[in-house]
């Protein structure tokens, strides 16, 4: 079954109809709306303002919305008939039955990019229940409302709500600038402010895609925004308090290319899963846990013996750096991008510096555009991974400058159940350490929960056919305290650099019987890894974000 579906043109027709009507009714409720504004028995100064907002804001944008709905519908009946031309041309009536154009569908989690995709059908791993995922008001049709309530409602449900957005986000802007403008005639350092003023904006355009039922977005994601927005409103304080500069949650862009070493080879491509988890890890720096200047990405083209096109592996290592402890050294303070601040970025939506870091050293590596690529990633990895898969700029077989096929995502120990591909052809499979505690200790992995499972804010849970999790049993420790624990489940290898041991051992032992893991063995051998396949050539880019 591919993912292409045929144009029914009596339903366009209808859908159009609806369009339409929706545009008429929406015009309706602009002009009562309006009425209703400007007869209000209110005066003064902020009545004035109030109904200049009316007329910017909201009025203008239902206006716009109006247009639009008309201009949807018409288009929607010229397809229809140019396609029933088409079909009477071809000596084949327009029947509603017989897939005519291909229509690309529309991703049903965000479906503001559409999923432009091969045949899904073309990967050995198995679809992966997506059933309970919520897509947001507009994106869902309601079996107890008929169309023609249900459409111009929702669509007036959500342009009102984008206009109180608007007017409440365009109100805390007006006041953190008059705040900062006050604040910079006494001398006071505001740096900070802009910061938060970044962060807050983007707390709110997460809520206003909930509100105005674009998409419903996960409970991790609203909590590590929410983080965020208080972290940064914090620093902004201490700053103006203080008069001193900190680096705490600098959100300054990363994709600072210091140097790129090749390795010409040929070499020997990878062979298994486990050896693609193996050379993540090597391209962990070593330091005791202090901060780090710079961070690594490695890029290695794949050929076949055969000839063709040649794919590449991008290897994305973990957090590194500063501890955890360390404040602000790992929440801003190093010039490597990958530290525990990006985590929480990059939890949140945000597209922090660690992936900026990514982009720098694919385009430094020489990989062309629209080639085919596959990502590995460990922890923090996987998350940077996984969103630029989600994002349509980096995720696209277009071919255009900056974009990539990204086909496969291995990840291991990676909380990243908080988006999908932006490809229907692009399979995501992250691996975890089950989370057990028994009489005789724990085993698991705490960091891959903390997506809470892709837990949507109405109760959904964010899933996709090619999003994959597969739990592999945890390393048993003889401890509960979680330090302990975390240490031999988390990392991908022993701490004494042992292979059998961390993610890297349960992937090699799990991966012929695991039925995600060893289709995903099957999709990579022969292009990726495994015989028929070598590396041409090796590369390691050093990248960062330079010093705050």
């Amino acid at each position: 079954m591919t993912a292409f579906w045929g144009m029914d043109t009596a339903q366009l027709r209808s859908h159009a109809e609806h369009l339409r009507t929706a545009s008429d009714e929406v015009e309706g409720l602009t002009a009562r709306l309006g009425t209703t504004v400007q007869g209000a028995p209110w005066t003064g100064s902020d009545a004035e303002a109030f109904r200049a907002r009316w007329m910017t804001l909201a009025a203008s944008r239902l206006e716009e919305l109006c247009a639009e709905l008309l201009a949807l519908g018409d288009g929607a009946l010229h397809e229809a008939d140019q396609q029933d031309i088409a079909s009477s041309a071809d000596g084949v009536p327009a029947d509603p039955n017989v897939s005519a154009d291909p229509v690309v569908p529309a991703d049903p989690v965000f479906p503001a990019h559409p999923v432009v995709s091969a045949d899904p059908g073309t990967s050995a791993i198995p679809p992966a229940e997506a059933s309970e995922t919520s897509g947001g008001y507009l994106r869902e049709d309601s079996p107890w409302i008929p169309d023609w309530l249900e459409i111009p409602v929702e669509g007036a449900a959500s342009g009102l709500a984008g206009s109180v957005s608007d007017g409440i986000g365009w109100s805390v802007t007006a006041g953190a600038d008059l705040l900062g403008g006050g604040l910079d005639r006494l001398g006071v350092r505001t740096d900070g402010f802009a910061q938060f003023q970044r962060d807050a904006g983007h707390f709110g355009e997460t809520l206003e895609d909930w509100a105005t039922g674009e998409r419903v977005p996960t409970i991790a994601e609203i909590a590590a925004a929410g983080l965020l927005t208080a972290g940064s409103a914090g620093a902004g304080v201490f700053e103006a308090v203080t008069g001193q500069d900190t680096p705490f949650l600098d959100d300054r862009p990363g994709g600072i290319v210091v140097s790129v070493t090749v390795d010409a080879g040929p070499a020997q491509s990878p062979q298994s899963l486990q050896e693609l988890v193996i050379q993540n890890d090597a391209l962990r720096l070593d330091n005791p846990g202090g901060p780090l200047e710079h961070g690594q990405i490695g890029v290695q083209e794949v050929r076949s013996l055969e000839g063709g096109e040649p794919t590449f592996i991008i290897q994305i290592p973990p957090t590194e750096g500063a501890s955890v402890m360390d404040v602000p050294g790992a929440y801003g303070a190093q010039g490597n991008s990958r530290d525990w601040g990006s985590n929480l970025r990059l939890v949140s939506g945000q597209h922090p510096a660690a992936m900026d870091d990514v982009r720098a050293a694919v385009e430094a590596a020489g990989v062309p555009p629209g080639a085919d690529v596959m990502i590995v990633g460990h922890s923090q990895g996987g998350i940077v991974a996984n969103q630029l898969s989600a994002d349509p700029t980096f995720n696209s077989a277009s071919g255009q400058p900056g974009t990539y096929d990204v086909t496969h995502i291995l990840s291991v120990g990676s909380p990243v159940q908080t988006v999908v591909p932006a490809q229907l052809s692009t399979q995501s499979v992250n691996v975890n350490h089950a989370n057990t505690i028994g009489t005789g200790g724990a085993g698991g992995d705490l960091i891959p929960a903390l997506d809470l499972g892709g837990a949507q804010v109405d109760g959904g849970t964010l899933r996709a056919p090619n999003r994959h999790e597969v739990s592999l049993p945890g390393y048993p420790v003889p401890s509960l305290h979680p330090i302990t624990v975390l240490e031999s489940n988390h990392d991908s290898m022993s701490p004494d650099g042992d292979a059998a041991g961390g993610y890297s051992g349960s992937v090699g032992r799990a991966t012929a019987g695991d039925p995600t893991l060893s289709a995903l063995q099957e999709d990579l051998t022969g292009r990726y890894l495994g015989d028929g396949t070598y590396i041409a050539q090796s590369q390691v880019v050093t990248v960062g974000r330079g010093a705050p």
